[in-house]
Parts: structure tokens; sequence; C-alpha cells
């Protein structure tokens, strides 16, 4: 039951009256400023806890989940970046190997040319 203002005066009144005026305000002090219905229960904050802790599973099933989907999306990035790697690798290692045969030729070439022209001031 809550009361109203002028009862609240009322019951202050006969209490300052019966035990005095500070321990009036002591008892009056320990009532709550609303009414009492709207204190929260031991009852209610079990059901509060059941509530949050039922919050907390959801919430971690759905973070479980995004995780999850998050790896996935990284491992298939990952894949594509090695495969363009291995791609780039073996590009590369045609390349290296085709500048080491041009370079290859190019020498002999010019060894040969070297040779035959000095092949030609050789006395006979």
């Amino acid at each position: 039951m809550s009361l109203t203002e002028q009862q609240r005066t009322e019951v202050y009144n006969s209490l300052a009256d019966t035990i005095g005026q500070p321990g009036a305000e002591f008892l009056m002090a320990q009532q709550p400023p609303g009414v009492w219905e709207q204190l929260a229960t031991k009852r209610d904050l079990a059901d509060l806890e059941v509530k949050t802790q039922a919050g907390f599973v959801e919430l971690n099933a759905k973070m479980d989940v995004q995780f999850a989907q998050l790896r996935e999306q990284l491992a298939e990035r990952f894949a594509a970046v090695d495969t363009r790697f291995a791609d780039l690798s073996d590009k590369r290692s045609r390349d290296v190997w085709a500048f080491v045969v041009a370079i290859a030729v190019i020498t002999v070439s010019i060894c040969g040319s070297v040779f035959l022209a000095a092949w030609q001031f050789v006395p006979a």
C-alpha cells in the first residue's frame, strides 16, 4: 500500500510524538520513496539472472556462428592468396629460366663471334 503525502505526514507526526523527531525521521527514511511493489524482490532478481544468462547464451551462439563464417571467409581468401602466390612463383620461375637461357644464348653467341673473329687472324 502506498502512502499519500498527507498520510506520510500523519505517520511522521505520530512517530515524532511517540519516539521523538530523530527517531521519526529515521523510521520514515526507511520507507521507500515509491510504493513497495516497485522494489525488486529476490525472485525478481532471480528471474532477471535467468533472462540475462539466456541472453548471454544466445549472444554466444550468434558470435560462434559469426566467427565460424569469418574463419571460412578468411580461409577462402588465404587460399586465393596462396594460389596467386603459387601462380606468380611459377611465372617468376619461368621468367627467371627464360632470362638465364637468353643470357646463355647471348654469351655463347658473343663467345662464338669472338672465337670466329680471332680465328680469322690465326696464321694458316
